[in-house]
């Protein structure tokens, strides 16, 4: 049975497993199916971004069930088929290549990737190649002038998702049984929540090696986990390289325009970020770093340096790279099912029930007196349940009125 694993990054940008699929074959209403209930799960919010391979199925999957989900291909597959099919232009064009990847990968806006495919296409006569046609038509899918407008933490592949089937490769095998792979994915999900734990305490309670010893890094360090500092640093000790100058024509009272290079290159190899910054504090940097990645570019850092910040500016720090970025940021919302119209099924009001329990779950877990009284709350409520309760009747529904003649009304005490 095909497996599709649903993965991203947590805080740590560690490999996570949001959830996953066995399905029967790998057809359009297969992949509906999964999308489908992925959206039950997370009470119909769509996701953001989704970077899939070309298989044509998902693709029209993921139109009709999130229409208003970014939809990008992985890069790294697409790039894979350049050498066979642009083998002859390689061959023939020894500049090609490097003019083709400069457009691919280096045109910081649509309109300058248009201006370069332009150029290309009329300079090496491409109007008839049919595999560069295609290409460009799906260029939104997979050129990153057009992909990093949406925010994806920062992934352009679906090398992620290839990890986690290595991953799980570990514990379980095709020849594996269906209840014999269940138990073994909770211990591969075990093992990669124990992960999660470890590098928790780490970022916890393990100082930070600062580089340059400013006050903005030192901010940084007291708020990012230790890998997403480690991002940060890098993007920090590459801001001491660039240079930005005011350009007036286009500055005015409400936001003030800056061009940043990096210093001390030579004139042709200079590549200009413009900066917007307005007079709320917004900053837009035709980069899209922070748009894509959620973390703040090293252009931006340029200027608050120059402006000689101590901090990194609040609605530029995005919480899921902080040291709380794992916490539950208020109650889950959830509304209880109506008994009488759901629970006519154990699946159902299975759950209804684990769904009913998750916001005490992330409440109880915050410390180790409230998890311990929860734990000791639920074993006896398991006792008492299973003594009141008999078994026997668990299929009878609760508009039975035979249920109501045997149980009668129990007793329930409230616990303070």
């Amino acid at each position: 049975m095909p497996f599709i694993p649903i993965t991203g990054v947590n805080h740590h940008y560690q490999n996570i497993l949001f959830g996953f699929a066995l399905i029967r074959d790998e057809k359009e209403t297969s992949y509906e199916w999964v999308l489908k209930t992925w959206l039950e799960t997370v009470d119909n919010k769509p996701l953001i971004t989704i970077i899939t391979d070309q298989d044509i199925a998902l693709g029209n999957a993921i139109a009709k069930i999130l229409p208003t989900t970014k939809h990008a291909y992985c890069s790294c597959h697409i790039s894979q088929k350049f050498t066979e099919k642009l083998s002859s232009l390689y061959t023939h064009y020894p500049e090609f290549k490097t003019e083709f990847n400069a457009c691919v990968y280096k045109s910081l806006s649509p309109e300058e990737f248009q201006e370069r495919w332009d150029d290309l296409v009329e300079k090496y006569h491409l109007i008839t190649h049919d595999w560069l046609n295609d290409m460009y038509n799906i260029r939104e899918k997979w050129i990153r002038a057009y992909t990093k407008e949406s925010f994806a933490a920062g992934m352009t592949t679906t090398g992620r998702s290839e990890s986690m089937n290595s991953f799980f490769d570990q514990y379980v095998q095709p020849s594996t049984g269906l209840k014999e792979f269940i138990e073994n994915s909770q211990k591969a999900l075990e093992y990669q929540y124990l992960h999660e734990v470890e590098t928790d305490y780490n970022t916890q309670y393990k100082k930070r090696r600062l580089i340059l010893n400013s006050p903005l890094e030192a901010h940084a360090s007291q708020i990012y986990t230790k890998e997403m500092f480690r991002r940060f640093q890098i993007e920090f000790v590459k801001s001491a390289s660039y240079v930005m100058k005011k350009i007036p024509h286009v500055s005015n009272y409400l936001w003030k325009v800056y061009s940043v290079e990096k210093f001390n290159v030579p004139e042709r190899c200079i590549r200009r970020v413009c900066l917007t910054v307005s007079g709320d504090g917004t900053y837009r940097c035709e980069c899209k770093k922070y748009e894509h990645s959620g973390m703040i570019c090293k252009h931006i850092i340029c200027y608050l340096n120059k402006k000689q910040a101590t901090k990194i500016p609040s609605n530029y720090i995005t919480f899921r790279w902080t040291m709380n970025g794992n916490e539950v940021a208020g109650p889950l919302l959830y509304t209880p099912p109506v008994i009488g119209d759901l629970v006519k099924s154990q699946e159902a009001r299975y759950n209804a029930l684990c769904k009913s329990f998750q916001g005490l779950s992330a409440s109880a877990s915050c410390s180790v007196p409230r998890f311990s009284y929860v734990m000791v709350m639920i074993e006896k409520e398991t006792n008492y349940v299973n003594e009141y309760f008999p078994e026997k009747m668990r299929n009878k529904s609760v508009n039975d009125s035979s249920y109501h003649e045997n149980v009668g009304d129990p007793v329930f005490e409230p616990f303070f």
